[in-house]
């Protein structure tokens, strides 16, 4: 007889007056698959996922074994491959599975064999999925428990099957592979251990240790969620927090921002610090992590026998962070609870001072906006800035920066606040704003000049599309004076652009008010494209002039004009000849349409130099100015 030749009225009798159906002489019986779906429910519920796995595997084996018993006496088979293809076919008449043989191999006399093909319609994977949703693990565990009987049963030798693919872990079709035990891998060969004889009593008895625990656990976690929650609604800090969750985990903790930044931790050993420095460098940012760990996951790293295990501060649409936790174990599943409701806690305490920290920046914001709107007299903002814990006293200036193209303000403004903490950045019409101190510019470390052009520097290194020019005002001496520097900042911007989109070559993209004092003067009175067309307009061929011919006429003129026309005295300065220094002298003329005995052409000229001396002041290195240090 052949496998396809099998059908169910040939397996099955009867007995039309009592409904018993038999399977060579063994009782059978109907039932529906729903009802064996909420038993395997139930059974993962009462044992665990793990221990009813081995239950419904032991289940399906005895079955293959008992069919394999059967059919081989009831018929006689063409060849003994026939015997083995029967299986598949019997599993397809029951209704179980539809099952589609792929490739049978099997050598006798070395006891080995390989057998392949796919299950459709599994009716275990449809239930596993209505009742578990998808699993991380292959779950037709009654389906590869029945083939791995059958196969034994039929080749004398033990035989191994699996499911390298499973719908019920998200493959597109369930596939599985038959092995004897031989031809087993390490890793395979661990799945024999699912086999093994346990009683139900003692699977209940392991169950119930297991309840236990989870029920003191459970205990445990409560009282740490109730304290964690007291000190938080206490007020505590975030560093209190960690401290209690890494007392009771018995582990470092260490928390972390969205971007990877360290926000607080609790050290138990100094080697745990050295295993989380080894985990970032070599696991990468936390934005390369947040696409590998989900809310509710958690990742396990280990180093030197040192265990770094990461969970997602937040929800599934929402993170604040990670939690890290590193300890010479890994994490036992109780210990996971508790990791979970400390977690959580920390996604509360991360939120609440978001909230803070943006409401305090509203605050901060409108009390600049006031400041600079000049709405108030200066008695109310210092009892604003008071209540704001701004030191109404202490000397701040104002900074303004121009990003282009402007979508990207948003993102650069973020970036500086946390580039450079403490210093508040917000934009405000157009431009990005920000306050600082002179106690804040110390701690720093930094002048005004080398603050700005690191901040241009690290703005454009990181945003590759971004161009920003920057200004700073004045030293406003108090709150009510920043208006002021405000207004320097904007003016030293705008009249930077209006240069650049000029055509002006710009020597530097920051200018700071010392260095713009008197030419703010004009500019605040005059246009600035009258200003940027004045400049060239006067000194415009006479840089050109300079550049291509690598000529001194820019130092000899303002030489002249420093020594009020003296020609022996510029001479003398310039290491030149009188000669050659009237050669000079009317080259400029010439160049800059102006006549140098004329007192009028001589103001055109003083101004077109202030201006570049405004833009050229900071060429080369630069230097710290005193006034801020």
């Amino acid at each position: 007889m052949k496998a396809r030749q099998l059908l169910l009225d040939q397996l099955l009798e009867i007995n039309p007056r009592t409904g018993i159906i038999t399977l060579n002489g063994s009782r059978m019986a109907l039932m529906e698959t729903s009802a064996l779906g909420l038993l395997r429910r139930d059974l993962v519920a009462t044992l665990g996922m793990d221990r009813a796995k081995g239950f419904l595997m032991r289940y399906g084996y005895a079955c293959g074994q008992s069919d394999a018993k059967a059919v081989r006496s009831m018929f006689e088979w063409d060849s003994p491959d026939e015997l083995f293809l029967a299986g598949p076919q019997l599993h397809t008449v029951e209704g179980i599975v539809t099952v589609e043989p792929l490739e049978l191999n099997v050598d006798w006399e070395s006891g080995s064999m390989v057998f392949t093909g796919e299950w459709r319609h599994s009716y275990e994977a449809d239930e596993h999925l209505h009742h578990f949703g998808v699993s991380e693990e292959p779950v037709c565990w009654t389906l590869v428990g029945y083939a791995s009987g059958y196969l034994t049963e039929i080749f004398g030798h033990r035989v191994l099957v699996y499911e390298p693919e499973c719908r019920g872990q998200g493959d597109a079709r369930c596939v599985y592979t038959a092995k004897s035990w031989n031809l087993c891998t390490d890793a395979e060969r661990l799945l024999g251990r699912y086999y093994e004889a346990e009683s139900l009593a003692t699977e209940l008895d392991a169950a119930y240790q297991r309840i236990s625990l989870l029920n003191q656990t459970w205990r445990e976690s409560v009282a740490l969620h109730r304290r964690l929650s007291d000190l938080m609604f206490e007020g505590k800090t975030l560093d209190e927090i960690v401290r209690v969750i890494g007392d009771a985990l018995h582990r470092s903790v260490f928390v972390e921002n969205q971007k990877g930044r360290l926000l607080s931790e609790s050290v138990m050993k100094l080697d745990h610090r050295n295993a989380y420095r080894n985990w970032k460098a070599r696991s990468g940012s936390a934005a390369q992590m947040g696409k590998t760990i989900s809310a509710g996951k958690t990742e396990c790293w280990e180093y030197d026998a040192t265990y770094v295990e990461v969970l997602v501060i937040g929800t599934s649409t929402h993170s604040f962070g990670h939690l890290c936790l590193i300890g010479e174990e890994p994490l036992a599943e109780e210990e996971l609870i508790l990791a979970e409701r400390a977690s959580n806690i920390c996604a509360i305490q991360l939120f609440q001072e978001r909230l803070i920290v943006q409401e305090a920046r509203l605050h901060l914001a409108d009390f600049l906006d006031e400041v600079i709107s000049g709405r108030f007299d200066e008695q109310t903002l210092i009892r604003r800035a008071r209540l704001l814990d701004i030191d109404p006293e202490e000397p701040r200036r104002m900074m303004a920066f121009r990003v282009e193209p402007e979508e990207e303000l948003l993102e650069v403004c973020e970036y500086v606040r946390q580039k450079y903490p403490g210093f508040e950045a917000f934009p405000k019409n157009g431009y990005l704003i920000g306050l600082y101190s002179l106690s804040q510019l110390r701690r720093w470390g930094d002048g005004v000049d080398e603050f700005l052009l690191s901040v241009l520097n690290a703005c454009e290194k990181k945003f590759k599309v971004v161009r920003i020019l920057a200004g700073c005002g004045r030293l406003a001496e108090s709150v009510g004076n920043i208006g002021y520097s405000y207004d320097d900042a904007v003016s030293i911007v705008d009249f930077l652009e209006v240069l650049e989109n000029s055509g002006v070559s710009l020597r530097s993209r920051y200018g700071v008010y010392e260095q713009f004092q008197t030419l703010l003067l004009i500019v605040k009175a005059a246009p600035h494209k009258e200003l940027a067309d004045f400049y060239r307009s006067v000194l415009g061929r006479l840089e050109e002039y300079d550049r291509t011919h690598q000529g001194e006429l820019l130092p000899t003129l303002r030489a002249y004009l420093e020594h009020t026309g003296n020609i022996r005295k510029v001479a003398g300065a310039l290491y030149v000849s009188e000669t050659g220094l009237r050669y000079r002298i009317r080259k400029i003329e010439e160049l800059c349409q102006v006549n140098l005995d004329d007192g009028g052409d001589r103001f055109k000229i003083h101004l077109a130099l202030q201006i570049h001396d405004s833009l050229c002041t900071r060429k080369g290195s630069v230097t710290r100015r005193k006034t801020d240090r």
